[in-house]
């Protein structure tokens, strides 16, 4: 059996929507695409008036952890989420372009977010409307660049999770950081349990291995490593004005609570409205349910 068709299956037992008469205030739908093999999947109810398209950390695709993930931030937000995977990790099994390449190597993700964009709008034409952008760790810097492109995408807010891109680093010490963060992964894969009736574990622990190279996510990480996040952030706000929430893990090694605020105070001095939503935990609370439940909440006290 192919890893495309292990996702389908798993997908189609895991991700059935209830559009049941009984439910049907309750009705949400998960659709999934493929564009030129990179998947994109579609979270919420029809009628949600928020949009949202999320960008996500290095090494995830579009599959059932990620999704369930999906389907919290979309009832916790009454939004319709929608995801692309990034080039290089995926069941579609895609590379990086030799452009994206060369781009990454100064820190530049503007090729990778172009198409990766392009890729989700083929997808839900409402993504060409305003809408909100989301990003976790390599996502932030993603998400940056794509507001930072003209005419890619109308931006109405940001949400910034655990950027790792927040300054100029040695790509190892960022690698350490990232592998001192993997540690205490299970501590918060362990609050999944309750969170939902049958909660989706990691690919690994399903036994599945997603197609990925190698070669590509260490460039995608060495980019990471050039810190640029600010600059692309900076030079979006020229193009366009919004709004933007920085959530940051007080104990996070790899967005750090000084470089974070160093972040912040650029942006705000520079005329940026950004609000600072610290959280308790690491980098790795991204992967516990409740913790992703209460940042979202956070972060929905700001919009009203």
């Amino acid at each position: 059996m192919s890893g495309q068709e292990s996702w389908e299956q798993s997908a189609c037992r895991r991700w059935q929507p209830d559009t049941s008469p009984k439910n049907a205030e309750n009705a949400w739908v998960a659709e999934h695409f493929m564009s030129k093999f990179l998947s994109v999947a579609t979270v919420g109810r029809v009628d949600a008036t928020l949009r949202i398209l999320l960008f996500m950390g290095l090494g995830a695709c579009v599959e059932p952890f990620e999704l369930q993930r999906l389907r919290l931030l979309s009832e916790q937000w009454c939004a319709r989420v929608s995801v692309v995977d990034t080039p290089g990790c995926g069941y579609g099994r895609t590379r990086l372009s030799g452009l994206e390449k060369r781009a990454l190597l100064s820190g530049n993700f503007a090729p990778v977010a172009r198409r990766m964009v392009r890729s989700a709008q083929s997808h839900d034409p409402q993504l060409y409307r305003p809408l909100t952008i989301v990003g976790y760790s390599l996502g932030a810097s993603i998400a940056a660049a794509a507001a930072a492109e003209p005419g890619l995408i109308q931006v109405e807010q940001f949400i910034v999770v655990e950027p790792a891109a927040t300054r100029l680093r040695n790509p190892l010490r960022l690698l350490r950081a990232v592998q001192c963060e993997e540690l205490v992964l299970d501590e918060y894969l362990s609050r999944n349990e309750g969170a939902l009736h049958h909660p989706v574990e990691p690919a690994a622990r399903r036994g599945e291995v997603i197609p990925h190279s190698r070669v590509d996510l260490a460039l995608l990480g060495y980019a990471l490593s050039r810190g640029r996040l600010v600059r692309d952030m900076l030079h979006a706000y020229t193009i366009q004005a919004f709004p933007v929430q920085v959530v940051h893990g007080t104990s996070s090694r790899v967005a750090r609570y000084s470089d974070v605020a160093r972040v912040i105070a650029t942006c705000r001095s520079a005329g940026v409205e950004v609000h600072d939503v610290p959280v308790a935990g690491g980098h790795a609370l991204w992967h516990s349910l409740p913790d992703v439940a209460e940042l979202a909440r956070l972060t929905r006290v700001q919009w009203s």
